[in-house]
């Protein structure tokens, strides 16, 4: 019965720090620094924002170029709001990284960005 107990509780931590590393943990954070292109709300069961920044440059991808986008979610309603006011102009982000992505937090854009994860914007300025 001792050795029952114990592997429940091993079981237990190994799940909890499963979840903890790959949907809780900050991976990375940073800054990006772009045009915002798009900013939408979106979502069946959770809406979510989600929006995509162009950044300077070109991609190369598969014998082609490509528009060098950021795809990212934000969860503050103050983030919000001004990236709805920025729509077309020049800013700054301040974004998180997680490994995995929660359905309530937005997108995880896994094929989209260059590094996989879910990335949350929680600040935002405009440059001049």
């Amino acid at each position: 019965m001792k050795y029952l107990g114990l592997g429940f509780l091993s079981v237990f931590i190994i799940g909890a720090g499963f979840v903890y590393w790959n949907y809780f943990f900050v991976y990375s954070d940073g800054y990006r620094e772009g045009v915002l292109n798009k900013f939408s709300t979106k979502g069946t069961i959770f809406k979510t924002h989600e929006g995509e920044l162009l950044m300077p440059g070109v991609v190369p991808t598969m014998n082609q170029l490509s528009n060098n986008f950021f795809y990212f979610s934000t969860t503050d309603t103050k983030v919000t709001a001004k990236l709805n006011a920025a729509i077309g102009k020049k800013i700054k982000v301040h974004y998180v990284q997680y490994n995995s992505s929660l359905p309530w937090r937005g997108d995880s854009y896994l094929e989209k960005n260059k590094e996989t994860g879910q990335y949350i914007v929680d600040n935002i300025e405009l440059v001049p």
